[in-house]
């Protein structure tokens, strides 16, 4: 199988703009406190929510893929995504990636169990690993990241989520680029959303 066969492919949330943009200056603060260069900060037009992360999948299986995950998450009632504060995870004493907690977390959990049966539909084995709803700032270079006790969650406008994302990531030297493959459209009410 060549390169052109498969696709390093992801379900996510995307941000909106308005939360895109404050998530931004607050990058920015903790680019400035990182003096050391202890953390590799994520790139604004990177951030989004992962639901299900699949790795390399056969670039013929894709279509299949988005329309399993489809049935499933027309079954969940749209949301408001909204943002935290910054957090080190899992720890602050064994820090590996700065992330910011997102809300309604049992939202996106449906979400991500619609996705999850989907993906498990459509062949693919099962995510053995919990889905901790969250976004990545920074993976740390197994150093501490900079304070992050006092940074407050960024003001911003929340993000209607109508849709889970099916991404496609192409790795490069100054880090990943996404590209988006296909939309499932979130249509379901809170009778009919799926159960964690």
């Amino acid at each position: 199988m060549t390169g052109d066969d498969v696709a390093r492919v992801f379900f996510a949330v995307e941000l909106g703009a308005p939360a895109r943009e404050a998530v931004a200056s607050v990058v920015e603060a903790l680019r400035r406190r990182d003096e050391r260069g202890n953390v590799r900060w994520v790139r604004t037009e990177s951030l989004h929510v992962t639901l299900r992360f699949l790795g390399d999948v056969e670039v013929s299986q894709l279509g299949a893929l988005a329309r399993a995950v489809a049935r499933e998450t027309a079954r969940v009632a749209p949301f408001d995504l909204t943002l935290g504060a910054p957090v080190a995870f899992p720890s602050e004493k064994r820090p590996r990636v700065v992330v910011i907690g997102v809300a309604p977390a049992e939202a996106l959990a449906r979400a991500a169990v619609a996705v999850e049966r989907g993906v498990v539909a459509a062949g693919f084995p099962p995510e053995e690993r919990p889905f901790r709803a969250h976004l990545t700032l920074g993976r740390t270079r197994g150093r501490r990241p900079p304070r992050l006790d006092d940074v407050a969650a960024p003001a911003h406008a929340p993000t209607p989520v109508r849709d889970v994302v099916l991404f496609k990531s192409d790795l490069h030297r100054d880090g990943a680029r996404y590209t988006p493959l296909e939309r499932a459209p979130l249509g379901g009410t809170n009778d009919s959303e799926p159960r964690l």
